[in-house]
């Protein structure tokens, strides 16, 4: 098998040096900076929406032109972590690759088994449909029911259970998957965002630029939607590392971390009671 995890950029930033990770550069139609790398805007693609769709706007063009057994999308400033559960890095070392896994062998032994990786569910305290009530337009959510029901009418109740029940969700759009499974799910996520597009863009073109990426927003939540509709599919979560740029923090954090190794060494399987 070969394999495409496609990193999308949207400004210069250090590039993990792996033999599966591919940097690509997010909305480059419409970027004022043309960054050393691949774009979005070749072939068949929406590079042009990506203020709208954010890093979808990838998952399109390698819907549509990646031609890899295995593809996916990373972010530069997050990762899939395939070796231990370290779950924050501060920066792009030389050996950020080996240390966290990231490489070919590691890959191609858990897709074996698997059709789709995701991050690990994280719980944020409420259902997934009322946090997106908060924090941006609940019409933009009545809307998208409504899209599903109307495209995809044997997901609607399932999608309605999990939006308006789950507290946890797989976010931040990041998936790897065998291509086939990236496909029909590419398929039914954007089936579902361009008819939302076509009933809510021209009050979205009004918003600020936070609620303007909408479809990005949606889509977060739409992932676990489309893992509940499809049961038959063996999916796999991974811890997602994420950036920490504060220096302070990221120490507290090691220094938790290193506890929690050394306790799991002594046989304590409960240690995080001890932390």
């Amino acid at each position: 098998m070969n394999f495409q995890i496609f990193t999308c950029y949207h400004k210069e930033a250090p590039v993990v040096n792996s033999d599966i990770i591919v940097p690509i550069q997010g909305g480059r139609s419409i970027a004022k900076n043309k960054l050393e790398m691949i774009g979005d805007d070749t072939g068949d693609n929406i590079s042009s929406k990506n203020l709208n769709f954010c890093e979808l706007t990838v998952t399109y063009w390698i819907w549509k032109n990646a031609t890899a057994d295995v593809v996916g999308l990373c972010h530069y400033r997050r990762y899939f972590n395939f070796k231990n559960l370290w779950t924050m890095f501060d920066k792009i070392n030389p050996d950020f690759a080996e240390k966290f896994g990231i490489n070919k062998t590691n890959l191609e032994n858990l897709i074996k088994e698997n059709d789709i990786i995701v991050p690990k569910t994280m719980d944020i305290g409420c259902s997934l449909r009322e946090k997106y009530n908060r924090d941006h337009l609940s019409s933009d959510m009545d809307a998208t029911l409504e899209a599903i029901k109307e495209v995809y009418p044997n997901d609607y109740e399932t999608a309605k259970k999990v939006l308006e029940n789950s507290t946890r969700g797989h976010f931040c759009n990041m998936i790897i998957a065998k291509k086939e499974a990236f496909d029909n799910y590419a398929k039914w996520l954007f089936d579902i965002l361009f008819f939302v597009e076509n009933k809510i863009q021209k009050d979205v073109e009004n918003r600020d630029a936070i609620q303007r990426r909408v479809y990005g927003y949606l889509s977060e939540r739409l992932m676990s939607v489309y893992l509940a509709c499809h049961s038959e599919l063996k999916v796999l979560e991974l811890p997602m590392l994420v950036q920490e740029e504060n220096t302070n923090t990221y120490k507290k954090y090691c220094s938790k971390m290193k506890k929690r190794i050394f306790l799991g060494k002594l046989g304590f399987k409960n240690y995080k009671k001890y932390l």
